[in-house]
């Protein structure tokens, strides 16, 4: 029956990336209304469940780690379909290498590395086959952005998904009475952090004078929508990157002029957080009353692993998607013991077989030290600074333009992401990870235009001389 099961799975599979994607590229081929509903069609997917778009071979479902099995992702089908229109129509802005995918894949490379010291050495190449793929996603979206109307499509798609997010929220809160809802997430954190990502740069287009008085709604209500998100979620972090990320946008949109609707986003925006705040003050009071010193936060234990991991493989880690296996017994007694003791020194009897299955880290840092090791650290760090250093020069380059504060939104979110993972390891996760690397492709769209205008400038002017 498994077997019956996993090549229906391996039909499906093929029928979608070898069936699907190329006929979506001819599809779309010369028909740009097509590829940019495509496009938000591919944003807005992302707020729905992941069984929707993903489907798993040799799945492990009731392992711990970060990633269970071979996951196949069905819309790098639609980024398929992208690449396959820009071949079609002999696009002179498509590369197979878009600025900075290769650093992407030089973590990739580095962290397979981490194979020698893995417990399951199978366990490695399905993060790696995972990430691989995103590249797909990287590619795909690099060659559908071509002007401002595609970031428009694609910044569309994340706002309708909020707009649906926000009520999903509202049902788990008040009608089926949940504290920390989670919509269709795994977790609450790891959606309040796509709320604020995605809510940033749509802020960015609310407050553009460019914008269209539609898309000033739409592009506010998603705001707002994103912002209820945030305090349903019951985050404190979150909550604070959200208020300070906003306020940063706010005040850049300052700095390019003072008008009405500015101001009045200002002030509806503190009387509106005010309001909110009011409203969800009692289980933000219970929040606050939690006692997250060391010897209660289980978050100080599992990093104690992580540091105890990297102490004993510094160079590439104990195995990528291994920390599961190695904090918890029987194959990771060592590591297991730390957790155990802080249990005991909390007055908690312990019993060997309540330690099989333990939790990882929620720093997604720590783990990324403790399963790739400093060459992994330092491989993605490469990649994640040049994100944020594509998403500021784009934002200076195009700063009078009407992208200017859609592009500073993503550096805000880029810039609050990378610190909030200090604490929670949502990069790994298939939404986040996605939504993240349809940014980074943005930005690297964006950085390809400018070195493009840069380009045509100096041509211009060795002729002129």
């Amino acid at each position: 029956m498994e077997i019956l099961k996993t090549l229906i799975k391996i039909l499906v599979i093929a029928l979608i990336y070898f069936g699907v994607g190329p006929m979506l590229g001819f599809l779309m081929r010369g028909k740009d209304l097509f590829r940019r509903i495509a496009l938000g069609f591919m944003a807005f997917e992302l707020v729905r469940p992941p069984s929707d778009f993903t489907l798993m071979l040799y799945s492990i479902e009731k392992y711990r780690g970060h990633t269970k099995g071979f996951e196949f992702n069905f819309l790098e089908a639609i980024a398929i379909g992208f690449v396959v229109t820009s071949l079609l129509e002999g696009r002179r802005d498509f590369r197979w290498s878009p600025p900075a995918l290769w650093a992407w894949f030089l973590w990739i490379v580095v962290g397979l590395f981490s194979v020698v010291h893995a417990i399951e050495p199978l366990y490695v190449f399905m993060p790696a086959f995972k990430f691989v793929k995103m590249g797909i996603i990287f590619v795909g979206v690099f060659a559908a952005l071509r002007d401002d109307k595609d970031l428009l499509a694609m910044m569309r798609g994340f706002a309708v998904a909020l707009l649906v997010q926000v009520v999903i929220c509202l049902w788990g809160r008040y009608v089926q009475g949940g504290f920390r809802v989670m919509g269709w997430f795994e977790h609450q954190n790891p959606m309040a952090m796509w709320s604020y990502m995605v809510a940033f740069p749509i802020l960015g287009l609310a407050l553009t004078k460019e914008t269209k008085p539609f898309d000033v709604y739409l592009f506010f209500s998603a705001f707002a929508s994103a912002g209820l998100v945030v305090v349903l979620s019951v985050s404190r972090a979150s909550l604070a990157a959200m208020g300070i990320g906003a306020a940063l946008i706010l005040f850049g949109s300052f700095l390019q002029g003072f008008t009405v609707r500015r101001i009045a986003v200002a002030v509806g925006g503190g009387l509106g957080a005010i309001f909110v705040l009011a409203m969800a003050a009692d289980t933000f009071m219970e929040r606050m009353g939690e006692d997250d010193s060391p010897k209660n936060d289980l978050r100080f234990a599992l990093n104690q692993q992580s540091a105890a991991m990297l102490k004993d493989q510094p160079l590439v880690g104990i195995g990528w998607n291994n920390f599961g296996l190695a904090n918890s017994r029987p194959q990771g007694t060592k590591y297991s013991a730390i957790l155990e003791r802080w249990e005991e020194n909390r007055g908690r009897n312990i019993y060997p077989e309540q330690f099989r299955a333990n939790p990882l880290t929620e720093s997604f840092y720590w783990l990324l030290l403790a399963e790739n090791g400093f060459l992994g650290m330092a491989t993605l760090a490469i990649f994640l600074l040049l994100t944020v250093w594509f998403a500021m020069r784009s934002t200076i380059a195009f700063w009078k333009t009407p992208m200017g504060l859609m592009l500073m939104g993503i550096f805000v979110a880029f810039s609050i992401t990378y610190l909030h993972c200090k604490v929670e390891r949502v990069l790994t996760q298939t939404k986040n990870l996605t939504t993240w690397i349809m940014f980074c492709a943005l930005v690297s769209k964006t950085e390809w235009w400018r070195r493009e205008k840069n380009r045509e400038r100096r041509l211009t002017a060795k002729e002129q001389r």
